[in-house]
């Protein structure tokens, strides 16, 4: 099992990720999700070969929300590494 890695970038978290924060969703869910959803795989592979992953949550208000999250996959020797590239949450 390589060590898997992931890095939320600076534009993502400050735009994002601080939007939905209220919503439950920050740095730590989102990368702790990414991690086991990787080591399960549980994920679909995209024509442009992102990874996209499929992260259901629910507001504070109670209602159901879907979040995708696009994520490029690096390889080196052991180590993976997952980039979040994009992100998208709409209400079920």
């Amino acid at each position: 099992m390589p060590l898997v890695m992931v890095r939320i970038p600076k534009k993502i978290a400050k735009k994002w990720v601080l939007k939905h924060k209220k919503d439950g969703i920050d740095e730590y869910n989102i990368s702790i999700f990414l991690k086991l959803q990787y080591e399960l795989q549980n994920f679909e592979l995209t024509p442009e070969n992102l990874l996209l992953f499929t992260m259901r949550f629910q507001k504070r208000g109670g209602q159901p929300m879907k979040a995708s999250l696009w994520v490029r996959e690096r390889k080196i020797n052991h180590v993976v590494e997952l980039i979040l590239i994009r992100a998208h949450a709409e209400l079920l």
